[in-house]
């Protein structure tokens, strides 16, 4: 699991027990609400454990899943940097354990600790380019290749690197979320999946997806 979230990663023990202190734990079931578009928010959430889908709704309530982040990371964090307002949903997909740390208390730790303060600006580059890279799929690529490109980016492929002998795999969504993350239909999903099973791209076993054709997936998302 990669660290890349973790704004604190690089304090020293001391610093980071500091800072844990200042941060309230607490579980929560999957389907826990923590933030919704227009609420004022003055705290940033550190997911722990567990899964959150950070989205937007239409006004038709339609669903797009913009990220679905895993630990150890952050969010919550646009209300630190404009109007202390959400304009995002944040929903835990499983059981999750969270922290939250005050807007004031986390201010205290950038300015005292300013390699925490880049991590933090490192984190939010990332997103937007992420959001950008998202935009353009939606835009310019079917839903085969934006399909393709989801199940590479949940399995934790990088580009360029190497795999192991075994087909990586991703942990089973319903069609309806998956549809949530490219900004499909559930139907235009099912069918895609079907196709992708058909082709032998993938392999659907319990609670995974096996992505056992990689080189034809990565051609799709890339073309």
């Amino acid at each position: 699991m990669s660290d890349e979230g973790d704004i604190f990663r690089s304090l020293e023990p001391r610093q980071r027990a500091e800072v844990e202190r200042q941060i309230i734990y607490s579980s929560y079931p999957s389907g826990y609400i923590f933030h919704v578009p227009n609420e004022v928010g003055q705290q940033l959430f550190v997911l722990r454990s567990g899964r959150v889908r950070v989205y937007k709704l239409s006004p038709e309530n339609r669903a797009l899943t913009l990220m679905v982040l895993e630990p150890p990371t952050i969010f919550g964090e646009m209300t630190l940097v404009g109007q202390w307002v959400h304009d995002t949903c944040a929903e835990g997909m499983i059981e999750c354990v969270i922290g939250v740390i005050g807007r004031d208390a986390l201010r205290q730790i950038l300015t005292r600790h300013p390699q925490v303060a880049l991590a933090f600006m490192e984190l939010m580059g990332q997103r937007l380019r992420a959001m950008e890279n998202k935009l353009a799929d939606i835009a310019f690529k079917s839903v085969p290749q934006r399909l393709a490109t989801v199940l590479l980016s949940l399995s934790g492929i990088v580009p360029g690197q190497p795999v192991g002998t075994s087909p990586p795999s991703v942990v089973r969504y319903t069609h309806q979320q998956l549809a949530e993350m490219i900004g499909s239909y559930r139907e235009t999903i099912t069918k895609a999946i079907g196709e992708f099973r058909e082709a032998g791209l993938i392999r659907i076993e319990d609670d995974a997806i096996w992505l056992t054709d990689l080189a034809q997936l990565q051609r799709m998302a890339n073309s």
